[in-house]
Order: C-alpha cells, then sequence, then structure tokens
C-alpha cells in the first residue's frame, strides 16, 4: 500500500461523528466562556437564574453517593490517560499500514474528551468567574486601605478571638476537637446567611472527605470544589481549626461564587452568623491569619509581636502546630501545584493568582467600615 492508498483510506474512515460532537462542544463551551466576558449581563442571566438549577440536579446525583463522586472520576481519568496512552504506543507499532487511520481515530478521540471537559468547565464553573461579584451585592466598596485601618481591622479581629478560644474545647494537643456534625452545621450557616444574601439560598450537599488527602497535603490544597461532579470535597488531614472554615468556603464556590477572595469572605460571614462556637473560632481564626499576613510586612518586628502578645497562649501554639504540619510538605510537587493554581485562577479573572486568596482583606476591611465599625 502506497501514501496515496493510505491517505484515501483515511479520508473515509474519518470518525464524523466524535468530529461533530467535539465541534459542537468546542463551540458551545468556548462560546459560553466568550460570551460571559463580553456580552454584557450574560453572566448575570446564567450565573443567577440558570446555573442554580444545574447545580441542584447534579449535586442531587452526586449526593446519592457516600464517596467523592469528583475524586474517582479524577483517579478513573488518570487510569484511563495512562492506559490510552499504551495503547497508542502499542497501536502504532502493530498498524504499519493503517497508521493514519489509527492515528486520526485517536486524535479525535483526544479532541472529543478535552471538548468535554471544556463544556463541563464553562458551564459549571467557568461563566461564573465573569457574574456580578459578591462584593457588589454586599454593596462594599474596596480600594487602598492604611495601615491605621488595618491595624484597627486587626485589634478588633484579636479581641473575637479572645472571645471565641473561651468557648471551644481543646485536645491534648492543643488542637480544636471537631464535632461530629460539622458538615451539617456548616450547611445550616449557609444557609442561615443566605438570609441576608438571597444570592446564596442554595442547595447545599454534605461535603465529603477526599481519600487522597495526603497527595492534597502535598498540594497544599485544603478543599475543592468539583465543577464536573457539583460536590464539595475537604482535605481530611487539614489541622482541626482550619476545617469549619473551608467547609464554608467550599460550599460558597457550590453557590456559583468562584473568586478564591469573596469564597474566603462568605466563609468569614458564613462562621460569623452561624451562632456555632466551633464555626465562630474557625471563621475568627483564619481572619486573623489573613489579617497578620498582611499586618506583618508593614511594620516593625516590635509592633508585630505587640500583636501577637494579645493573643491567647493556645491561639499562638495552633498557628505554631499549622505552619509546622505544612511545613512538612514543601516539596517541588506542592511548587508546581502552586504554579498550575496560580496559572488557572489569572486566567479565569484573578490578575493576581494565588494572591488572590489574600485578598480577602480587603472585603474585611470594607465590611468593618460599612457594617462593623457603625454601630
Amino acid at each position: 500500500m502506497n501514501d496515496n492508498d493510505e491517505t484515501v483510506k483515511t479520508k473515509s474512515r474519518v470518525p464524523k461523528k466524535r468530529l461533530t460532537a467535539s465541534a459542537v462542544l468546542l463551540f458551545l463551551g468556548g462560546g459560553g466562556l466568550i460570551c460571559a466576558r463580553t456580552v454584557n449581563g450574560f453572566a448575570d442571566l446564567y450565573g443567577f437564574e440558570i446555573y442554580p438549577y444545574i447545580q441542584k440536579i447534579f449535586a442531587g446525583i452526586s449526593g446519592l453517593f457516600p464517596f467523592s463522586l469528583g475524586e474517582i472520576m479524577i483517579i478513573a481519568g488518570v487510569l484511563l490517560v495512562l492506559f490510552s496512552v499504551v495503547y497508542f504506543i502499542v497501536g502504532m507499532v502493530k498498524r504499519k499500514g493503517r497508521r493514519l487511520i489509527f492515528l486520526a481515530s485517536s486524535g479525535a478521540s483526544v479532541l472529543f474528551v478535552l471538548s468535554a471537559i471544556l463544556f463541563m468547565f464553562t458551564y459549571g464553573c467557568g461563566i461564573n468567574y465573569s457574574r456580578k461579584p459578591f462584593s457588589e451585592i454586599a454593596e462594599l466598596k474596596t480600594g487602598k486601605y492604611t495601615k491605621e485601618q488595618l491595624l484597627e481591622v486587626l485589634e478588633y479581629t484579636v479581641s473575637k478571638m479572645n472571645s471565641f478560644s473561651l468557648d471551644i474545647v481543646l485536645d491534648e494537643d492543643g488542637h480544636t476537637v471537631l464535632p461530629g456534625d460539622l458538615s451539617d452545621r456548616a450547611r445550616a450557616a449557609m444557609t442561615k446567611l443566605s438570609e441576608k444574601y438571597p444570592s446564596l439560598d442554595s442547595y447545599y450537599p454534605p461535603l465529603k472527605p477526599v481519600m487522597m488527602s495526603e497527595l492534597m497535603c502535598y498540594g497544599h490544597i485544603t478543599g475543592v470544589f468539583s465543577f464536573f461532579s457539583m460536590e464539595s470535597n475537604y482535605n481530611q488531614n487539614d489541622v482541626p481549626e482550619n476545617r469549619g472554615f473551608v467547609f464554608c468556603h467550599e460550599l460558597s464556590h457550590m453557590t456559583g461564587f468562584m473568586r478564591e477572595d469573596e469564597a474566603n469572605f462568605i466563609s468569614c460571614l458564613a462562621c460569623a452568623v452561624s451562632g456555632d462556637a466551633y464555626l465562630g473560632y474557625s471563621g475568627c481564626y483564619n481572619e486573623l491569619i489573613y489579617l497578620l499576613n498582611a499586618y506583618y510586612p508593614e511594620v516593625p518586628s516590635a509592633e508585630y509581636s505587640r500583636i501577637l502578645s494579645m493573643l491567647p497562649e493556645n491561639v499562638l501554639k495552633q498557628m505554631r502546630m499549622e505552619n509546622e504540619f505544612w511545613d512538612k510538605y514543601k516539596t517541588d510537587f506542592g511548587e508546581a501545584a502552586e504554579v498550575m493554581n496560580d496559572v488557572y485562577l489569572k486566567i479565569n479573572h484573578q490578575s493576581d493568582g494565588t494572591k488572590s486568596y489574600g485578598r480577602v482583606v480587603d472585603l474585611l476591611i470594607a465590611d468593618y467600615y460599612a457594617n462593623i465599625s457603625v454601630r
């Protein structure tokens, strides 16, 4: 068989159905992202009017499984990729006279899978990156804040931390004791917050632990929202002080608020209004960490030490233990994972990448001066 014969035969056996399906998915997926960023009102229409119904349907389906369906899908996907690579290599070796046919079929399959992922990403979370931010819904005006403003909010948070620390139970190591029904408490907190902000009125399924939490630790990941299965998953190895805050953060993504700073802020609000001692402590603990990280580079070490001296010893000990915990997972893999997350966030309207998590400080300060200091 000469090359011309193989080319003709290849054309006659092009996987048209897969290519057609891929073209449709690429058009809908790519078109949805483009419209979200260029057509005024499109992202809000989808995000606030259509997405909630999609979320409820698929979250209801995945909620039927007691384990993380998203994690199983990822593991299956990785195994499929490995199998496909081996299959492709073997196929190219064995099909000496039909390599173009096999290559065309394999390429069409890869294109279909990638276009399907794009489609799921677009309508599972991608469009929501472009909708009205929560700061506008909460009528908060963020901007540059002064060091004095940061200090005022920080001292206020320290006083809250002192109060919350009186009501929590510690284990023998000094960690906060986790309530057994934390998932229910976090869902109840988000539902309570939705009474003030109707855009948070959503179906909140139970949160699910990830079996491969140790791997998440190496990536410095405490939780993840699986857009393809509509699940909120958490790292079950994370320190107890963070768990409640992480739960509410991931549930915030479930409502379609995808920006990390806003998910952090919504989580802080939910923990604060919950009326739950543990959630209140967990939310305030994370507020404190973000505010301290923002204050540290702005002041001399003596001033920073003064703030730390105002905190209870158990809080300082938990901060030290958390640093020691994450230091164990400082590896090249973790750095690579952070770079990938940084790129992902920048692609999705968060120009400062992973630093966007810390922008919750802007929202905390804006909320303080709009709703707290005026009381």
